[in-house]
């Protein structure tokens, strides 16, 4: 493995600790197997273009190509932002790791319910959000909701309303600024979402 590979791995190790998730919660979040993590952090494997993107995504990190001379500024740059958004980022990454568990629970315990499917379906969609965008109370109250959906008696209504309110924060996600640039994400020409409304 070269230089700048290991360096790559290096980073994204430091990265996975960095918003303290384990390898496990990584291979979670980016669909990357835990035992490709485990040798690309090692060294032990090339690093494939496809398997670094869903990393650098599930970490909410940028992949670009800068000028050599630059690399000093822009890792300056980057230590101070990521040392001011680290808690923030732990906390997103936590709640959103509590909430995979609520929902994979769910799938075990009440796998016949009507409904399920479509909230995993809308939770994997909420995934694929850039994390900074997400505000970790409003996620808390997202899987307390969700919770209810266990309770007798409130299950249909707590799905209903935890697919509501978790397709109301992804929406609201992706037409939000990037903190990081104060600029919009471009928007598609047409959404197939019905409640893409709060926009």
């Amino acid at each position: 493995m070269s230089y700048d590979v290991v360096d790559i791995a290096g980073r994204l190790q430091a990265a996975r600790k960095a918003v303290g998730l384990s390898q496990r919660e990584l291979s979670d979040l980016a669909g990357v197997p835990q035992a490709q993590i485990s040798r690309i952090e090692a060294g032990t494997v090339d690093l494939r273009l496809s398997s670094l993107v869903a990393l650098a995504h599930a970490l909410d990190l940028e992949l670009t190509l800068v000028p050599r001379k630059a690399v000093p500024a822009v890792r300056s740059i980057s230590r101070d932002a990521i040392g001011a958004n680290r808690q923030n980022v732990f906390a997103i990454q936590k709640e959103m790791q509590r909430i995979g568990e609520t929902v994979r629970g769910l799938q075990v315990t009440m796998p016949k319910l009507e409904g399920l499917n479509q909230l995993q379906k809308t939770f994997s969609e909420l995934r694929s959000v850039r994390v900074p965008t997400l505000d970790p109370e409003t996620l808390k109250q997202l899987r307390k909701t969700i919770e209810q959906i266990s309770k007798p008696t409130k299950e249909l209504t707590a799905l209903n309303e935890s697919i509501k309110l978790m397709t109301s924060i992804r929406n609201r996600a992706m037409h939000e600024q990037d903190p990081d640039t104060g600029t919009a994400p471009s928007r598609p020409a047409y959404s197939l979402d019905e409640e893409d409304d709060d926009a």
